[in-house]
């Protein structure tokens, strides 16, 4: 049944039409009674190649109902449908939620929005710049900056703020850092339990706001008072 799948699945072009996601759909269903989650999530990378609205609700429902890495695979399958790109943004930002205990699969539901390019989808990448897991943040933050959009440039800021103050607050360890671009290595006592969302968003912030802004600047007052004045006239780099 798995070879059937992937001879289906191999007559298929981008986009495809009904009948072509219907048959896909079916014989992947069949296929996807295997009892490995490595046989599924490899199905569920072939099912992803079909590009359809079918085949997109598909693999939405996958995201919250196996295991990690097949919700993973379905993700990055999302991540490819760019002639549908609302539609699969929507479906990666509400599967979110019921996989907080699920570090990896967030990470991999916020890469593929980043890849799809929606820019409806920036104020849940913006909101989920304040997750407390490190590498969840770190993700919506490089995601929203790959998408290169100016509307990302004042919480991206306001980001960095927040960062420099928790970096330079009195607690348990310190934090070392050095700005992208090679700017100054600065150690500041941190809270331990903030040290490492310190150590990683830290960085990755500047590096986004760099990247966006084209500018090579260093901290977020700078950043604040460039914005200020060119708020009205810029337009980010294309993709």
């Amino acid at each position: 049944m798995r070879l059937a799948l992937f001879l289906a699945l191999a007559l298929q072009t981008a986009p495809a039409d009904d009948k072509a996601a219907d048959d896909a759909i079916e014989a992947f269903k069949t296929a996807y009674k295997s009892s490995s989650e490595a046989d599924r999530a490899a199905l569920v990378e072939e099912l992803a190649k079909v590009i359809h609205p079918k085949t997109l609700a598909g693999l939405g429902s996958i995201l919250a109902t196996d295991g990690p890495t097949v919700r993973i695979a379905a993700a990055k399958g999302l991540g490819t449908f760019t002639d549908h790109a609302k539609a699969a943004s929507a479906a990666l930002a509400a599967a979110f939620p019921g996989n907080g205990r699920e570090e990896a699969v967030q990470v991999a539901l916020l890469q593929a929005i980043g890849k799809l390019g929606d820019p409806g989808s920036l104020p849940f990448l913006h909101k989920t710049f304040d997750e407390k897991d490190p590498a969840v943040a770190k993700a919506a933050i490089q995601s929203a900056a790959e998408m290169k959009h100016s509307s990302s440039i004042d919480p991206l800021i306001a980001l960095l703020e927040k960062l420099e103050k928790a970096a330079k607050a009195t607690g348990a360890g310190s934090v070392t850092y050095t700005a992208p671009s090679g700017g100054p290595i600065v150690t500041a006592g941190v809270d331990a339990l903030a040290k490492k969302r310190v150590e990683e968003l830290l960085p990755a912030t500047l590096k986004a706001l760099q990247d966006l802004t084209q500018q090579k600047l260093t901290n977020s007052a700078d950043f604040k008072a460039w914005w200020n004045r060119n708020k009205a006239t810029f337009k980010p780099a294309t993709k």
